[in-house]
């Protein structure tokens, strides 16, 4: 009686090649779960009016998305009850000065480029401020549009993106202004 033809899986080399068969089927798996993930995500568009730089045309109702692009459910935001910031163009370097800030708790005011990478950011505790500084890790440049934005303390008086609570109004926009470095 002729034997059966398998694979031998106390053979070295099949069992390298069947590890290389189901680690490829797990990476094409992953990159499909992770490849839809994004798309339900990443292409979302607001119907805002937007200038050719990306920023919106009115910092009085600014959309988060809109600047930020968009936030994850995993940004912890808060609905602020009096805070608000206001800010004019100004010379290119390496503080952003606030001509005018409204903060109800412990917080920081922090510094966003076009592409949503912050600059540097300033704490604050609650309080009226006029022509306050805020410090800046990368200089803005001349010609530049930027944003500047209100986050909640976590209270360890660290600044962090994913932790500290980003600051928006009761429709959703955030408590924030933009300007134009000159």
């Amino acid at each position: 009686m002729p034997s059966k033809s398998g694979i031998d899986l106390n053979d070295t080399s099949n069992r390298i090649v069947a590890g290389i068969i189901l680690a490829l089927i797990f990476i094409g798996g992953w990159w499909l779960i992770a490849r839809n993930a994004s798309l339900d995500t990443g292409e979302m568009e607001t119907e805002r009016e937007v200038e050719d730089t990306g920023m919106p045309t009115s910092s009085s109702a600014v959309n988060p998305s809109s600047v930020l692009g968009p936030l994850s459910e995993e940004t912890p935001t808060i609905a602020g009850s009096h805070e608000s910031i206001d800010v004019v163009d100004q010379p290119a370097g390496m503080t952003v000065k606030v001509s005018a800030a409204t903060l109800a708790q412990t917080g920081w005011i922090a510094v966003r480029d076009v592409d949503g990478r912050t600059l540097g950011a300033g704490r604050f505790e609650a309080g009226v401020y006029a022509d306050a500084d805020v410090p800046l890790l990368r200089a803005t440049t001349a010609g530049g549009r930027y944003q500047v934005l209100i986050y909640v303390d976590d209270g360890d008086k660290e600044f962090d993106l994913h932790k500290d609570i980003l600051v928006t109004g009761a429709d959703g926009t955030v408590a924030g202004d933009v300007f134009s470095a000159q």
